[in-house]
Order: structure tokens, then sequence, then C-alpha cells
């Protein structure tokens, strides 16, 4: 029995150490071998020589599900010699995955495709930003369009030239080697437009039509068995539902660049040369904003603003100055201004005062600002909050408010002790604070949604104008934007006597009474003095630790001569850890937080201000961060990088919810009025893609009497089920919305003829005859329909369908009539 029993024990050690090998290969990381050609925004090496690219970086994100490690591999050459030696090698199983591939029958025998694409590409037509001359495509006017293309009989001739079939387009190409020499052609006037793929970006052009979009896949060797394509397929399904815009957040950054260059159309260019004098309401005393100087100079960072506008646009603006925030909005909605040149970025408050927000040119973090001995860290509920009375908070307030007319009167009674302490945004309290009477004054960062000002436009006003001020706002340069805030908050001071007194005039008489002691002294203690210094220093280094404790925020420093990052993180109730990364010399088999990512781009460029971008950020994790960043340098070479960061990924994501469920019809949950007029009024400002695209509006016939026999709750129902039947015959990118009451809109695209249309609108008809709600309520509907063309606004197609619906109730209802646009009112198809 005893030898049975070792023998036992020797075979269960046998077994376990054979077993070993085994698990480890079970939980060792997949290693996948990928075809690396190399294509500008596809797979690509940035400056650094690191890898990069739009299937760069999905492939990065796929490993975050599978654990992959990846093997690139790469083959020298022109881009066709590599591309056809990769597909060889993935053929013949050498590499195990390659991107980018567009599905065809022939490939598809060749290779095994991913069940799910991860990303479109259409092709394009191009011009140089600076052409003058729009390039409209119209598919009612036979033109002849001369075409800068890239060989012979290729994809992207055949598909363009179907979409000259569409539009009665003559197409004459100009035939090239490479994208210079299209580039080239187009500017020397040879061709009107360059053929491009919208995964080849050219930079300096811009894109005038889009057709013929294509996804595109991970393809494998065929009949790989290892389970690859399954692990693939689920990751792409997981990062498809966990961010539905991770592709196209992808395309924007590597093809869609943002535009640094003002591009202005016809329209707006009109509106510049006809505007006049434009009157614009400012106040008097808004420093660092707007105010009129000791001097009567105007001055203040909207002012700068303003000017920009002004030099890069050709408006020309009169200043018009009001006391209070309330004249200036009054005088918007009597049209006296057409703007107000500083309002906060609120929806509320632009709905109340009557006026229209441009997008926000500043952004700055709130500080709470109170004195050196405030004792703010015991709370500040039941202590005297300052607060002027245009203030527009209508949340609880902790402290017992004391209302002031200005900013400058509420820090200044906090300093004089009238008030404990007061709010105010980053850049008004750099301003004051650079002031002698205010250096007793300490700044405590706040975590709430930063203060983004704009300019209020008068809706009586011409849109254009709007239009106008956002695209300057969205292409002035990081450098530009702190020119001006810099200007306006970092004044100094000039040095007088009389200002120093009035700002210490206690410290003064300690220093003269320590200056002469200290004569005394001098000798004696110097060599002690050196003692407790060093012992000083590390006191105050101390004091910074325990500051950064205090506040759930990481604060860093960067320093560019030895390139080492230093990072603190806040950990509770203790120091702050500080974490050192060294990025001076590439560390094999090692990759650093930030080695490869925006963030530390973003630190070596040197533009100062605060950011916000979604990164890896240092515990591993992808966080959206708002970065605030400032650069000390030794003239103009930079020296150290100063800032900090926060996580704002619940801020995203409450941003994000608002502004979904503000465009939705609370009852149908498809769009509600203004989400139609506003997304069917884009679609037709981009003219070319507007062709072949119809606008329906259908009223449910003899809907009172639903209610009236049935009730209200039944009523709702029937509402949601026409709903749901026309999102269901929806096709991509067609817009549903529900207008109000029983009224429905529907936007149509790839939408070739009447005979198409009048189909589409039978198809309406007929799913709503057969629509029965709550098994006995029965359905019909009246429909109007209008062909969109590029010669008419949202407005004017409204009307013509509207008229069109007009006739089909007058004709009996449960039908349909097409009007058409060139056509008067009266001259109507009908079903």
């Amino acid at each position: 029995m005893r030898k049975r029993g070792w023998m036992c024990l020797f075979w269960s050690m046998l077994l376990v150490w054979c077993a070993l090998p085994v698990c480890a290969m079970d939980t060792a990381a997949r290693v996948v071998r990928v075809a690396y050609p190399v294509q500008a925004g596809l797979t690509d090496f940035d400056e650094y020589g690191n890898y990069t690219g739009y299937t760069y970086e999905y492939l990065e994100e796929v490993a975050q599900y599978t654990g992959w490690e990846y093997e690139f591999v790469e083959v020298p050459g022109e881009i066709d010699e590599s591309l056809s030696a990769l597909l060889e090698m993935l053929q013949n199983g050498e590499v195990d995955l390659m991107g980018a591939m567009v599905y065809s029958e022939s490939l598809g025998e060749l290779y095994d495709y991913a069940s799910h694409s991860y990303g479109v590409s259409e092709t394009l037509l191009q011009v140089p930003y600076e052409t003058v001359q729009e390039a409209e495509i119209n598919s009612q006017v036979y033109q002849v369009l001369r075409v800068a293309a890239i060989g012979q009989g290729t994809r992207l001739i055949r598909e363009f030239e179907d979409y000259c079939v569409m539009n009665l387009i003559e197409p004459q190409y100009v035939y090239c080697e490479t994208s210079e020499e299209q580039v080239q052609a187009v500017r020397e006037g040879r061709a009107d437009v360059l053929l491009n793929s919208g995964m080849n970006y050219i930079e300096g052009m811009r894109t005038v039509a889009k057709f013929s979009p294509k996804p595109f896949y991970f393809a494998t060797t065929k009949g790989n068995s290892s389970g690859l394509i399954e692990e693939l397929n689920a990751a792409i399904v997981s990062i498809e539902q966990a961010d539905p815009s991770f592709s196209t957040n992808l395309y924007e950054k590597y093809f869609s660049p943002p535009n640094e260059k003002l591009f202005l159309t016809g329209k707006e260019k009109n509106y510049i040369e006809n505007a006049g004098k434009i009157k614009v309401g400012v106040l008097k005393n808004q420093p660092p904003y707007q105010y009129l100087g000791e001097d009567g100079q105007e001055k203040g960072m909207a002012l700068d603003f303003l000017a920009y506008v002004s030099e890069h646009t050709g408006l020309s603006f009169e200043l018009v100055y009001y006391d209070t925030p309330e004249q200036a909005y009054e005088a918007a909605q009597n049209q006296e201004v057409s703007l107000v040149a500083c309002m906060p970025y609120e929806y509320a408050l632009a709905r109340s005062k009557g006026v229209s927000m441009s997008r926000a040119y500043l952004s700055s973090q709130y500080l709470l600002v109170t004195r050196e001995d405030g004792g703010t860290e015991q709370g500040v509920a039941g202590r005297r909050l300052a607060l002027t009375n245009a203030a527009t908070y209508q949340g609880k307030l902790l402290g017992e408010p004391v209302s002031y007319d200005t900013a400058e009167q509420c820090i200044s009674a906090v300093a004089k002790g009238e008030a404990d302490y007061t709010y105010m945004d980053a850049y008004t309290a750099q301003y004051y604070v650079n002031m002698p009477e205010y250096q007793n004054l300490k700044m405590i960062p706040q975590s709430y949604e930063p203060r983004k000002i704009c300019f209020g436009v008068a809706k009586a006003g011409d849109p254009q104008l709007l239009s106008i001020l956002n695209k300057c706002i969205n292409t002035i340069s990081e450098e530009d934007s702190q020119a001006i805030i810099n200007s306006n908050t970092l004044q100094k001071q000039p040095f007088s006597l009389g200002n120093f007194l009035r700002a210490n005039p206690l410290e003064t008489v300690v220093f003269l009474v320590a200056f002469f002691l200290l004569v005394i002294v001098l000798l004696l203690l110097f060599l002690r003095h050196r003692a407790k210094a060093g012992k000083r220093l590390a006191l105050e280094l101390e004091k910074h630790f325990r500051i950064y404790a205090l506040v759930s925020e990481y604060f860093f420093e960067y320093d560019f001569q030895d390139g080492r990052l230093m990072v603190t993180l806040p950990r509770e109730g203790g120091k702050p850890e500080i974490v050192e990364l060294d990025f001076s010399k590439p560390l094999p088999g090692r990759k650093d937080w930030g080695r490869d990512g925006e963030f530390l781009d973003l630190i070596r460029s040197g533009r100062d201000g605060v950011w916000e971008m979604e990164a890896e950020f240092i515990d591993g994790k992808t966080h959206w961060v708002r970065i605030a960043l400032e650069t000390v340098r030794d003239g103009g070479r930079p020296v150290y990088a100063l800032g900090k960061i926060n996580i704002i990924d619940g801020e995203k994501r409450e941003k994000d919810t608002l502004q979904e469920k503000a465009q939705l019809d609370s009852l149908t949950h498809i769009y509600n009025a203004e989400a139609c007029r506003l997304l069917v009024a884009e679609r037709l400002a981009r003219k070319a893609e507007n062709e072949g695209s119809a606008l329906l509006l259908l009223d449910v016939d003899h809907f009172k009497e639903v209610n009236d026999t049935y009730g209200h709750l039944r009523g709702d129902q029937s509402l949601e089920a026409v709903a749901r039947l026309l999102q269901a015959n929806a096709g991509e990118g067609d817009i549903v919305g529900r207008p109000g009451g029983d009224e429905f809109i529907v936007y149509l695209t790839h939408v070739e003829d009447t005979e198409m249309l009048e189909k589409r609108c039978e198809q309406l008809c007929e799913g709503l005859r057969s629509l029965l709600v709550a098994g006995k309520i029965k359905l019909t509907a009246s429909v109007g329909a209008v062909f969109c063309t590029g010669s008419l606004e949202y407005s004017a197609l409204y009307e013509l369908a509207d008229q069109a619906l007009y006739q089909t109730k007058r004709a009996g209802r449960d039908g349909y009539r097409i009007s058409r646009a060139s056509s008067s009112a009266g001259d109507l198809d009908g079903g």
C-alpha cells in the first residue's frame, strides 16, 4: 500500500510538471504578424520613427480587447511593389493580417475577410483652398468638367464616370502619374478638380464632392483556423458598441485635419461688402474682456478678437458702450446693435435675452479668490460671498451673498475684509492680482465647468454674420489667441513708491527695521544662515507637496534640456506620489506613458493655454483630460513646461448625453422640429451632396378622431407606431423627425428620379394602411413630397412640400402628391 502511494505521488508530480509548459503557452499573448505597407494616414511613421496611422491605431484598440501583440512586417520599395509582395505573403500565410482591404468577389476567393468593416472610404473631387470659383455640381445642367486623375481605367475613374452619368457631367481627363502632378494641374488651371480617395490626404486641398462610399476590412489567410478572425470580429463589435464614433474620430484625425485657413462663401463675401459699420454693444467696465482705460482707449480681449475678425474678413465695427449687460442685451433685442461683444456661453441665457451665440472664443477655469488669512480650508458655508449683480449662477450658495456691481468691486471687498471670498474666472483674477493692492489675495482652482465667452448675435440680423464669426473663431491660431489673452491679463503694473507703500504698509516698516538689524548680525549669522536656508528649502518643498495633496489634480513639470517629466499623483490623506519619466532616449522593449501620444507632443510644442484631448493617461487607461500648460522660457528658448491635468470623463459624457437628448422628440424619440430644420438645412448647404434627395411632409389622417374615440394614450401609441414605421423604412443618411402634433418630416437621400420617389411614397402609404395599433386602430396618412435642388433652401422646399400635402388632403387624403421644385405650386404628380 505504501509503495502504491509513492507511485501515485510520483505520477501526479510528473503530470503537473508536463502540464506547466502547456499552461504557459495557453496564457501567453497571441503574436499577430501584420502586413505594414507604408501608406500616408493609414499605416505610417511619425517624425520620431514611431508607428502611426488609422489602421495602426485601430489595431492598438483591438489589442485592448484581445491582448494581442503585433509584429509589423514591412517590404521596402514603391507602394505598388510593397502591396503586391505583402498580399502574396498574406496568401501564403507568411503574415496573419492585413488592413484597408476593399472586398471584391475575386479577392474573397483568395482571403478571409472580417465580418465587420472598420472604416469607410469615399471617392472625392477636390480643389485648392485658395480657389476663388466654387466648383458646383448640378444634376439638372449639362456641364464639362476637367479632371486630374492618376492612371487610366482605375476603380476611382470608373466610380467617377458612374457619378458623371447621374449628374450630366462630361469628363475630360488630365492624366497624371502622382498626386503632386494632380495638384499642379489644378493650380495651373489645366484641370478644374482632382480625383482622389478619401484615404489619401493631400495637404491644402478641400473637398467639393463625395461619392461611392466603400467599407474596408481586415483580411487574413484563406482557411485560417486559429480563431484569429473570430477574436477580431468580437473586438470590432466591442469597439463600435463602446464608442460608436471611434472610427469617425480616427478618420477626422488622420484624413480631415482642422482647417487653419479662413474660407468664405460667395454669400458671406457679399454680406461683408454690403454690411457697412456693424454696431457692437460693449461694457465700459469689465476688464480684461471689455473696458475703457484711464487714458480713454478701448481695451479688452473681446475687442482684440473683434479686431482680429476685422483684419481677416474686412468687416468694420462700431463700438457702442453700455453700463450693464442688461442694457447691451436690450439694445440687441431692439436692433440698436447687431452684436454683444462679450456674453457667457450659456443656452438658457441666450434664450432669455433673445440672441444667438457664436462659438466660444475664450474659456477659463473658475477660481476661488480669498485673502491669505481667509480660512477657506475650513469651508465656505456661512461666510460672506461677493457676487456681481449680473451673475448668472442659479444653483445653491453655501456662503452668504453680498452683491456688487462689478468684478472689481467684488475683489476689492475681499481684499478689504468686507467679504470673505468671491468666484471669478482665471483671466479676470489674473488681471486684478497683478495690481499691488490685491497682492495679499490667494487663488484656489475650482473643479466647475470653465467659464466660456462668446459673441451674442441679434437674431433679427443676417445669419451670414454668425457664420463669419464662427469661421474666424474656429480658424484662429493658438498663438494669436494666446497673444490676445496675454496682452490683456499679463500687463505689468508700473512701479512707484506710492503703489508699493499702499500695497505693503506693514511690510515696509518691518523691512526697514529688519534691514538695520540684519546689517548688525549678518557676519555672525552667515554660516548658520546657510544651514537654515537648506532647511527652509526643504520646508518649502514640503509645503508644495501639502498643497498638491489638498486637490485631486495631477501636476506636471517637463525639463526641455534633459527630457525628464515629473508628474505628481494625488493620494488621499497623504503626500502625493511623484512619478519621473525619462524621454531623453528610446528605451528598447519598454513603452512609457506619453512617449507615443499627443500629450508629449503638446508639451514640446510650447503652445501655452488650456487643452482638451482624449489620450492614454498615466494609469494606463484612456481618458478625456483637460491640460493647463504654461512654458517658462529663457529669452525665446523653452526651458520648463509647467501645468496640471484634470480628468473630465464624466463631464464629456454628460455633455454628449445632453446634446443627444436636446435633438430628440420626447414622445417618439426621433428628431424634433429644430433638429430636423438644422440637419436638413446643413445637407442642403452642401450642394453636391444634395443631388438626388427629396423632402416629405406626412400628416396622419383624422388623427383627432383617434384621440376622441380611443383616448390620448392610444393617440400617443399611434404616433409612436408611425415614427417606428418611418424609421424602419429610412435608409442610410435619411432624416426622420416630428415637427409636432401628427405631422412628420422625412428627408430621403439617394432618390434618383420621380419614379423612385413615387415608389417610396407609395411604400410609406401602404405601410401605414397595414399598420394596426393596439389591435384595432387603423391609420392612413397624407403625404406631400418635393425633389431637393441646390437652388432652393429649406424654407422654400418645406413650403412646396406643404402645398403638395394640402393638395393630397383636398383630393381625399390617404395618398401622396409630388411637387417639382422648378414648377409652379400647382404642378403636381400624385398617387
